[in-house]
C-alpha cells in the first residue's frame, strides 16, 4: 500500500487546511489509481490490491509472495473465468512424479444436460435426478455420453456368442438352420440336437459370483399358453496352455423358461423367449478364472408334450456377469 508522512496537525505550527485539503485529495487520487485500473499500480506494496479493468469481467488481485517466490500480482476468487489452466504438477518440467491433490474436487451439479456444442466439448457433468455422470463429446458423437457406472457383483456386462456357421453344431445331430421372419437361427426341435458355445472369460469379470448363459429363442409353432422351455447341458473351462478339450465335463443346471399367455408371443414365431443357464464359477472340476475357456454345450430337454414347447429357434446367445469396479474389456 502506498505510504505518507502524516499531516501535521498542530495548532500552531501544523499544516494549514487547504494543505491538509490538497494532501488528502492528492492521496485519493492515488489510492483510486492504485486499485482500479487498466494497468497495474506503479511500486507496488505486498497486500496491495488492485482491480484489473482490462479484463472483461474485471479480475481482482493482489500483491503477495506465495512461499518463498517473489511478490507478484496473484488472482483471488472467486472468479467467473481462471487466467490460465490449472496446473497441479509441483515440478517445473510438468514430469508429474508426485502431482498435488485436488482436495473436494466435484463435477458441476445440473438438474438437465445443456446442449452439446464446440465450446464445451470435455466437459463432465453430474445429473442430480438420476446421480449418472456425462461427457460431452461433441467432436464425437455431437452429444452428451454417460460415463459407465459399475457396482461390483451387481452390475452386469454380456459378451454375444458367435452363431454364425455349423463350427459347435454336434457332429451327428445337429440343430438345423432356419429362418422366421426376419430372423435366422438355429431350429432345436430334438433333444438328441446339440451346440457348443465358445467364449474367453472377459478380465472385468467380478471373479466371486456366477456367470449366466442367455439363449434368445423364438417360437418354431404355435404354442399353449403358460408351456415350458425346457434346456439342459454342460459346460467346460480350459486354462490356456493347460487344459485339454477332452476334460470332464460339468452338468449345467436345467434352464425353464415359461412361455407365458401373451396372444402374439404364443403363436408361431412369437416371443422373443430368454432361457438363462446359471454358471457355477466355484466347480471344482471346470473353476471359472478370467481368460480362460468356457466351452457349453446346451440342447433341449424335452420337446412337445404336455406343458412342453416344442421346436424353438435360437437366434442369439450372451454370456452375462457381473463387473469388476473397474471396466477393462479385454
Amino acid at each position: 500500500m502506498p505510504t505518507w508522512d502524516p499531516l501535521d496537525d498542530d495548532p500552531v505550527t501544523g499544516d494549514s487546511i487547504p494543505v491538509a485539503f490538497l494532501e488528502l485529495e492528492g492521496r485519493t487520487l492515488e489510492l483510486r489509481q492504485g486499485f482500479v485500473g487498466a494497468v497495474p499500480p506503479v511500486d507496488p506494496k505486498e497486500g496491495q490490491v488492485w482491480v484489473d479493468t482490462a479484463q472483461t469481467p474485471y479480475r481482482v488481485l493482489r500483491y503477495l509472495r506465495i512461499d518463498a517466490g517473489n511478490a507478484a500480482w496473484q488472482p483471488m476468487g472467486p472468479l467467473s473465468r481462471l487466467p490460465a489452466s490449472i496446473n497441479g504438477d509441483p515440478s517445473p518440467v510438468d514430469d508429474r512424479l508426485a502431482p498435488f491433490e485436488y482436495l473436494a474436487l466435484r463435477l458441476e451439479n445440473r438438474n438437465a444436460l445443456p446442449p452439446a456444442t464446440p465450446t464445451n466439448a470435455g466437459l463432465l457433468l453430474y445429473r442430480i435426478g438420476d446421480g449418472e455422470a456425462w461427457l460431452a463429446d461433441a467432436p464425437v458423437s455431437g452429444g452428451w455420453k454417460a460415463l459407465l457406472s459399475v457396482t461390483q457383483g451387481a452390475s452386469f456386462d454380456t459378451v454375444e456368442l458367435p452363431l454364425e456357421g455349423d463350427l459347435g453344431n454336434d457332429a451327428v445331430n445337429p440343430p438345423t438352420r432356419e429362418r422366421k421372419g426376419v430372423l435366422e437361427g438355429w431350429l432345436f426341435d430334438d433333444v438328441a440336437e446339440r451346440r457348443t458355445l465358445a467364449v474367453i472369460v472377459p478380465k472385468n469379470w467380478q471373479g466371486a459370483s456366477p456367470l449366466r448363459l442367455l439363449l434368445f429363442q423364438v417360437l418354431d409353432q404355435a404354442e399353449v399358453a403358460g408351456n415350458d422351455i425346457e434346456w439342459t447341458g454342460e459346460f467346460r473351462t480350459l486354462v490356456p496352455g493347460q487344459e485339454n478339450v477332452a476334460k470332464a465335463a460339468t452338468p449345467l443346471p436345467d434352464a425353464v423358461t415359461n412361455i407365458g399367455a401373451v396372444p402374439e408371443a404364443i403363436d408361431d414365431g412369437g416371443g422373443p423367449h430368454v432361457t438363462q443357464f446359471i454358471v457355477d464359477h466355484a466347480d471344482p472340476v471346470n473353476p471359472v478364472s478370467a481368460g480362460c475357456l468356457l466351452l457349453a454345450t446346451v440342447w433341449r430337454k424335452t420337446v412337445g408334450g404336455a406343458g412342453k414347447v416344442g421346436g424353438t429357434v435360437v437366434f442369439r446367445a450372451d454370456l452375462a456377469y457381473p463387473q469388476a469396479p473397474r471396466h477393462e474389456r479385454a
